[in-house]
């Protein structure tokens, strides 16, 4: 009482699994930036824009949940900027479910067991991040899981734990998403640091940028930015194939892209960590099967329902859709 009280933060959890539909905001590499004209030792400035523009989304009451995948603070050893981070994500992170997925600044480190000994953690390992977001793993230091929310399976893995085949990672990855019940939930949403998979029946996965993407149209900056040896190990679970473009989207009534699951062909792949870290800009020239490139900061938002799958990239400066697709289910007859 002498000191004051907070003010009052009203919590909304996201539908449960097999509900009728869900929204939900998602980004990769997002990290913090000082307010002022400061210096920390580590900045990722297009952080603030971000999370201001999810701040205003999430309090229209529109949204149901958060994904942050992988990259979170850029603490890298600080541990004072996780304070700064969970201050800056407290307007988001204090009113919805927001889920986190591991990544290379929060894990990799020399001699520490991780499947890329690079010293991007500044020696963490892992633990500032699994005690501050402790998320529904099978165990410590396992954080790979799987969640439902309204017609929505997300299977989240770590792409710095072992992934190969036949390793503890694996098997269960490929248990988690033959158990899918598609019934419930049509849509199937594989995630991890650098990239994001919508599959439908469908399938469909999620990622970040100069980390572990399965396809990817940029060369990276230091190390290559697609792990061919990932991709052999990883991507015959999602699909029996191997880096073929098995389907291209038509143009809908309104000229978005948009994919028929009615017979499905193959997954629709998002890289998505575009919320802070500075961007890179992309080669002249691109494959046919990138179909949309754009370095500005923002943040995806998806509505997923039963029978449609709605993705958006928000610019978070002019609040405005740069780009969308659509992954719908025909009414079989």
């Amino acid at each position: 009482d002498s000191a004051g009280w907070s003010n009052q933060i009203k919590f909304k959890t996201p539908p449960a699994g097999g509900s009728d539909e869900v929204k939900f905001l998602a980004f990769g590499d997002m990290g913090k930036a000082p307010r002022d004209a400061s210096a920390e030792h580590y900045i990722q400035p297009g952080s603030l824009s971000v999370i201001k523009a999810m701040a205003d989304e999430v309090a229209s009451g529109s949204i149901d949940s958060i994904f942050h995948i992988g990259d979170i603070s850029y603490a890298t050893g600080f541990l004072v900027e996780w304070d700064f981070f969970l201050q800056l994500i407290s307007p988001v992170a204090s009113k919805l479910s927001y889920m986190t997925a591991i990544g290379n600044h929060e894990r990799d480190y020399m001699e520490s067991g991780s499947v890329y000994e690079t010293p991007d953690s500044g020696g963490e390992c892992g633990v500032p991040y699994e005690t501050y977001f402790p998320m529904p793993t099978p165990a410590k230091d396992k954080p790979w899981y799987s969640i439902e929310q309204g017609s929505v399976h997300f299977t989240v893995i770590s792409t710095e734990h072992d992934w190969s085949k036949n390793s503890e990672q694996y098997e269960w990855m490929n248990k988690d998403m033959a158990a899918v019940d598609r019934s419930k939930t049509p849509w199937l949403i594989f995630t991890g640091m650098d990239f994001w998979y919508e599959k439908s029946n469908f399938k469909t996965s999620m990622v970040p940028s100069r980390h572990r993407p399965m396809y990817s149209s940029s060369e990276g900056l230091i190390l290559p930015s697609v792990d061919d040896k990932f991709v052999e190990a990883v991507e015959p679970l999602l699909l029996g194939n191997k880096k073929q473009c098995k389907a291209m989207p038509k143009k809908d009534e309104n000229g978005i892209d948009t994919y028929d699951n009615t017979n499905y062909s193959a997954p629709v792949h998002s890289i998505i960590g575009m919320a802070g870290f500075t961007l890179d800009k992309f080669p002249a020239g691109a494959d046919s099967w990138s179909l949309s490139r754009i370095s500005e900061f923002g943040y995806v938002r998806v509505h997923a329902t039963q029978e449609e799958l709605k993705f958006e990239y928000v610019n978070a400066n002019t609040r405005k859709v740069e780009d969308s697709f659509r992954i719908t289910k025909s009414q079989r007859t």
